[in-house]
């Protein structure tokens, strides 16, 4: 689930959002928390956006939430307005509680955009989302740039003991497809996306053209995300244009459930250095009904944007930690020791094709995966304006299982219609994996 996307979520929400505009209230320690016992059942209309574009950090959206617990902060063409001193701890939890179909939460709209062009940050989206908690900051920058100052936050706690956890007992469906076929992801990090989730814990700072950005701090991460309902999207499919910005993305995917830590400077300069505390993550699917995820086919244009990515996704359980630089300034991160347990009980499934026209940007993609559990620490430096960026990091433990009677099947297919080949670090790739245990330091240039 994408910052952007909160806006139309249905459902409960907690919500504290900090934007850079006049009057915003002061703020030290956080403490939310949402509960839904309740169906929840999306728009099964269409909204068609007409022609022309999407402006920077622009969203259309389409989507179904049970619970949600989320912090923003975000600057679009100006200066963060957060408090003067930073902020305290943050403490986040969200259940959706009702089992099976008393707890479904279902999104079935059609979102239709006309010809035009997606700027910096802009996306379209749809998806269904039982449980949520989100800390992000996010700075947008364009022609009126203002520096973004850096921001600080204390112990962040989504889910953990003594908090309560951040969990889906609901069976979540999602059917919503995008038809975008004219609309090109030029802008950097511009974005289309399709989902359904069981259960998710995000912490994320993001610069997407920035010009300044001052160093950031957030102490110690833990994170604890359960799913037990079944997850099914059965999209019919997504079309965009061309992907042509830095960053850019196209996405179909179903996760049971994920904790994701995320640092991302996308076509960016002066960017100071993020430093996070101890990371510690635990992401459990126990569903016996499954992750399914019938993504029908997703179809682009040609995909030239410096780390663009196109892929289709069914995931049972998933960690990670993501420290990301392109085209960029390489700014040197730190990382403290990371802990990571996943562990999926149910069958995962994928399915889905992707056509699409030349893969030739830097550290471009297109990947169709089936996983059943993984854990995740990647850092990566992908056509950078300088070289370095090589992060300070703690000690890595990784525990991740996938159960007995647990089948993970992928009958993806790729099309890509080029006679260029695949661009350098690039990736076309189709693949099923039970349980995998991932450390990535990668530059590509």
């Amino acid at each position: 689930m994408t910052r952007k996307s909160l806006s139309l979520m249905a459902g409960v929400a907690a919500a504290a959002i900090i934007t850079g505009a006049p009057g915003a209230f002061a703020q030290t320690a956080i403490n939310q928390t949402a509960t839904n016992a309740s169906t929840v059942t999306g728009s099964a209309s269409t909204v068609n956006t007409g022609i022309g574009n999407l402006a920077i950090g622009s969203s259309a959206a389409i989507g179904a939430s049970g619970a949600v617990s989320s912090t923003s902060v975000t600057g679009i063409n100006q200066a963060f307005n957060s408090p003067t001193l930073g902020f305290g701890t943050v403490q986040q939890a969200a259940s959706n509680t009702g089992v099976g179909a008393a707890g479904l939460v279902t999104n079935s709209g059609t979102l239709t955009i006309g010809a035009g062009t997606a700027g910096a940050g802009a996306s379209a989206s749809i998806g269904a989302t039982g449980a949520a908690a989100s800390l992000s900051v996010a700075g947008i920058g364009g022609a009126t740039n203002t520096a973004f100052t850096g921001q600080t936050f204390g112990a962040v706690t989504q889910g953990t003991v003594g908090v309560g956890a951040i969990s889906n007992a609901g069976n979540i469906l999602n059917t919503g497809t995008i038809g975008a076929g004219t609309q090109v992801l030029a802008g950097t990090g511009a974005s289309a996306s399709i989902s359904a989730t069981g259960a998710t814990a995000s912490v994320s700072r993001t610069a997407i053209d920035a010009t300044s950005f001052g160093a950031s701090t957030v102490g110690n991460i833990g994170q604890a995300t359960s799913n037990t309902g079944s997850v099914g999207n059965t999209s019919t499919g997504l079309t965009v244009g061309a992907l042509s910005g830095a960053g850019s993305s196209a996405s179909v995917g179903a996760t049971g459930s994920n904790a994701t830590v995320s640092v991302a400077a996308l076509n960016s300069a002066g960017i100071g250095t993020t430093t996070l505390g101890t990371v510690t993550q635990s992401s459990i699917n126990n569903n016996a009904t499954g992750v399914s995820n019938i993504g029908g086919t997703v179809t682009t244009g040609n995909i030239s944007g410096n780390g663009a990515g196109v892929s289709i996704s069914a995931t049972g359980a998933m960690g990670s930690v993501s420290v990301a630089s392109i085209a960029s300034n390489a700014a040197v991160n730190t990382v403290g020791v990371t802990n990571q347990t996943t562990t999926s009980t149910g069958a995962v499934g994928n399915s889905g094709s992707i056509v699409a026209g030349a893969l030739t940007g830097v550290g471009a993609s297109a990947n169709i995966g089936a996983t059943g559990a993984a854990s995740s620490f990647s850092v990566s430096s992908i056509s950078d304006t300088a070289a370095g960026g090589i992060p300070v990091v703690g000690n890595i433990t990784q525990t991740t299982t996938n159960s007995a009677s647990s089948a993970v099947t992928n009958a993806g297919t790729i099309s890509l219609a080029s006679t260029s080949g695949i661009g350098a670090g690039g990736s076309a790739a189709v693949s099923a994996m039970g349980a995998g245990s991932f450390a990535s330091f990668r530059s590509v240039k």
